[in-house]
């Protein structure tokens, strides 16, 4: 905030005083989130600092700290903004609980997912160089709405008869770690063709389901 800012703040009345610091703090949190979100794109998580992200920003250096704990904090929370982007293409993906067959549903929700990473340059980029530091946050909480919005389709889906009754915990796990797993590879060629993986992810999965039995 400018000296002329807070002298202007001064004189507002105590409510909207207290409007502006709260919007303030929102931009300058969301100033930070996107300065990272560039930063790990271009350099990656192991090699970019606290100071990189600030740099990218007009904020003062201590500022960081009022928002962040650490590189590791943002990062999670960098995840956490994806992951909220993904989940709203997936709600507003044509016909997302209409599918008619497992095939249908696998490869709306892979064509999702892999067009997310490969149509955005910058998060292609980010899926390229931080491929480690993003596998190790699958399973935290920055990804829980995600993950819990997932296992919502595919508990509707076997419900409707789309998908077999078989172990949630264990197929779920199989899809994820299938869908995650070619998207790393999708993102390192040259051209990135999300339709090709979608296609590849899709038939891996649905040749397997084919063989699962009910467990329970």
């Amino acid at each position: 905030m400018t000296a002329a800012n807070l002298q202007e703040s001064e004189t507002l009345p105590a409510e909207q005083r207290s409007g502006r610091r709260e919007q303030n703090k929102a931009e300058n949190r969301a100033a930070l989130l996107k300065a990272a979100r560039t930063v790990f794109a271009e350099i990656g998580y192991d090699a970019a600092g606290v100071r990189d992200i600030v740099r990218r920003t007009d904020l003062a250096s201590g500022t960081f700290y009022n928002y962040f704990k650490d590189k590791a904090e943002i990062f999670a929370a960098v995840i956490a903004e994806l992951s909220g982007e993904l989940l709203t293409r997936h709600r507003q993906g044509e016909g997302r609980n209409t599918a008619r067959t497992a095939e249908e549903f696998l490869h709306r929700h892979c064509s999702v997912y892999f067009r997310f990473v490969a149509e955005d340059p910058e998060i292609l980029a980010f899926g390229r160089n931080n491929v480690t530091p993003i596998r190790n946050l699958i399973r935290k909480p920055e990804m829980e709405v995600l993950a819990d919005a997932f296992k919502e389709d595919v508990k509707s889906a076997m419900e409707r008869g789309v998908l077999p009754k078989a172990d949630l915990g264990y197929l779920i796990a199989a899809i994820s770690g299938v869908v995650f797993e070619v998207s790393v590879v999708m993102a390192l060629r040259d051209p990135v063709d999300p339709d090709e993986a979608a296609d590849f992810a899709t038939r891996l999965l649905v040749n397997g389901l084919s063989n699962l039995r009910n467990s329970r």
